[in-house]
């Protein structure tokens, strides 16, 4: 179906309109009340006696600007043309709206202007929609297939069946990208505290280490189960590793046989060579190796430097 909006404005009388179309303009009759009372006129308390509080007050203030009447010295109004000689203008200007239907050219700019000054009419506007038959109606609604499918080659049916109108400049839903989880805000909001104090972050990013820095460094005893392949990836290739610096070796072997500052060690005979031991190659087992070999560059490059000078 075809849709039309359709938009009409007119002109309605309000309710002191149709008492003036009726009764005629607060004017009038105020001039009529004043012709009647004759030269001696009317005070403002007679008039408003007459016509009416509301009446007096629109119409007097019209007189006097047409020129009607009159205030004398006492106070009082008085006429100073005869009825015969005025004519309701309002009267008829409401009245030829009214017959018009309220159409708005059936008087003029300056006319009407007038009218809603005075607050006699007020312009409606009544919105409507015309509904036609349109090209495609029909009696029964037939759903519009979304998708092509296999039948529809197959059997020939494409050719009947009426598709939706394909958009394609239309954008997808944007995707969002998802959102932190409060353990990791919370994670990331103490590295930063930490990280403004002068802390520094020790390197994980080193996935394959020798068992020397893995368990021995960490003094965990070569026959710790821990070490066994059942629990720990070791390496074929390469198998061992000769990055196992000399000096600090010696003080982890010592501190595996023998003890020291208050240990009494594992009293076993510490081996450097062969499967699971010092030269060894696992896969990272615990992050804690990288904590050994930051101590370590620690003594080697402040303490031990400062014990030197």
């Amino acid at each position: 179906v075809k849709l039309t909006e359709l938009s009409a404005s007119f002109f309605v009388l309000g309710k002191e309109a149709d008492s003036i179309v009726n009764d005629g303009s607060q004017e009038m009759c105020v001039l009529a009340a004043l012709i009647e009372a004759g030269e001696g006129g009317l005070s403002m308390s007679d008039l408003q006696g007459l016509v009416g509080k509301d009446v007096c007050k629109i119409g007097m203030g019209n007189c006097l600007k047409n020129k009607w009447a009159k205030k004398e010295k006492d106070g009082k109004l008085v006429a100073v043309v005869k009825m015969e000689d005025v004519k309701d203008e309002v009267r008829e200007l409401l009245q030829q709206l009214k017959e018009g239907g309220g159409d708005p050219k059936s008087l003029d700019d300056k006319d009407v202007t007038a009218l809603k000054r005075r607050k006699l009419i007020s312009l409606v506007t009544r919105k409507s929609y015309s509904i036609v038959r349109g090209p495609s109606y029909s009696s029964t609604r037939v759903k519009r297939a979304a998708d092509l499918t296999k039948e529809m080659l197959d059997s020939g049916k494409w050719k009947e069946t009426p598709f939706k109108e394909y958009n394609f400049k239309t954008l997808g839903e944007s995707v969002g990208g998802g959102y932190l989880h409060p353990l990791l805000k919370v994670r990331a909001e103490f590295r930063k505290i930490l990280m403004e104090m002068g802390f520094h972050e020790m390197p994980t990013n080193k996935w394959v280490e020798s068992s020397f820095w893995n368990f021995d460094s960490l003094f965990q005893p070569q026959s710790h189960p821990a070490r066994d392949a059942h629990d720990t990836f070791f390496i074929k290739e390469p198998a061992q590793t000769v990055l196992v610096p000399e000096e600090y070796y010696d003080k982890v072997k010592t501190m595996h046989e023998v003890g020291g500052s208050g240990s009494i060690g594992y009293r076993y005979d510490f081996k450097r060579e062969g499967e699971f031991f010092c030269q060894s190659v696992a896969s990272r087992s615990t992050i804690s190796l990288g904590s050994g070999r930051l101590k370590y560059n620690l003594h080697i490059n402040i303490f031990h430097h400062q014990m030197q000078s």
